[in-house]
């Protein structure tokens, strides 16, 4: 009897607690409202440019400034406030008042870095190419490269073909790779490469013609005049390498074909 007397007034207390924390509950939430903490990130931004003239530029992520002079050379830090959607960022050329970019970017939690690439060198300078929040990580023995086409020679659209040269003295048969439908003045994506052997590529149309001028790599003999020879940044190997494709009038409407090194990171 004196057991189940003590349960029940057990019982009674450990109601009567919930009820008191209930009570307080309800008493705060109608006296005052809850009160959100801001998160915030730490961004590094640098800006790689061709342009040989001394520049600047501003560097704006919604309304907040990281920089209001950054220069070619030079990474800027500061930390900004994340957001649960997309956030603005423009970049401003200062002398000319030019926006060269004005894009959104998901700002990742803790620490990010965002490098823009300034391309062309004319005024009002396009297209940018912005590496950030993603791995940089490649696997060993290999690297990543992408390309960027953006010489009138060339179709609006087309593909571009890469062959591993072998010993010097072959190509490899089929193209280790195909960018499929690229745009004349954008980047295509970047693709892995085994290897640290010499790449060529060729550049057809679409339906797979050759473009006016090329001629197609011969697999027995690759260094032979078809395609265009590989000018890779660097042989290092564990990196991105974006390589720009253009071609020379030669005269009588015809052209020589050949690449150059853009950027490597």
């Amino acid at each position: 009897m004196n057991r189940i007397l003590h349960v029940r007034r057990r019982f009674f207390l450990s109601t009567g607690a919930i009820l008191l924390v209930l009570v307080a509950f309800f008493s705060c939430s109608k006296e005052g409202t809850q009160e959100l903490i801001p998160e915030f990130s730490k961004v590094n931004f640098e800006i790689r440019s061709l342009k040989q003239a001394p520049v600047l530029y501003s560097i704006k992520v919604n309304d907040f400034t990281i920089a209001d002079s950054a220069a070619i050379v030079g990474q800027y830090t500061n930390v900004v406030e994340r957001a649960a959607t997309p956030q603005r960022l423009s970049i401003t050329e200062i002398y000319s008042n030019t926006v060269l970019l004005d894009t959104m970017i998901t700002i990742p939690a803790g620490e990010s870095t965002y490098t823009i690439y300034q391309i062309d060198t004319a005024e009002s300078a396009q297209p940018l190419f912005i590496v950030g929040g993603q791995a940089t990580d490649v696997p060993v023995d290999s690297f990543m490269m992408a390309f960027y086409v953006n010489d009138p020679a060339f179709p609006e659209t087309f593909d571009i073909l890469v062959y591993k040269v072998v010993d010097f003295a072959y190509a490899e048969v089929p193209p280790v790779h195909i960018y499929k439908d690229v745009k004349r003045g954008s980047f295509t994506e970047f693709s892995l490469f085994v290897g640290s052997g010499f790449f060529m590529a060729e550049v057809r149309t679409p339906d797979g013609e050759m473009i006016p001028g090329m001629l197609p790599i011969d697999p027995q003999n690759p260094f032979g005049g078809g395609g265009t020879v590989e000018a890779r940044c660097g042989f290092n190997i564990n990196n991105h390498q974006i390589i720009k494709m253009a071609a020379a009038d030669m005269g009588d409407g015809t052209y020589a074909y050949y690449q150059e090194c853009m950027f490597m990171y």
